[in-house]
């Protein structure tokens, strides 16, 4: 007869913990849910970026150089070879 109380004994623990974690997994995911808050959203402001204008030179400038070779040789590049300044 000890025996058979054991058993049910036993049978009792595991129906009394699973109703005890059935209760506390319906505790736990039924929690009111907080009220939001209202947040301030703020619109995007748009802030002018730094542009770097190239310098204007002449030393970089491939055109200007090619100016500064003709003037001094005395002739003009042109398309056909036989045309020189004088």
């Amino acid at each position: 007869m000890s025996r058979n109380i054991t058993i049910v004994v036993i049978i009792l623990i595991i129906i009394l913990l699973g109703t005890y974690l059935v209760w506390l997994r319906d505790k736990v995911t039924n929690q009111p849910e907080p009220t939001p808050s209202p947040e301030v959203v703020m619109a995007p402001s748009v802030a002018p970026s730094p542009t770097i204008a190239p310098s204007p030179s002449t030393e970089a400038s491939p055109s200007a150089s090619t100016k500064k070779e003709a003037t001094k040789s005395g002739t003009t590049k042109s398309a056909s070879p036989s045309a020189t300044t004088r």
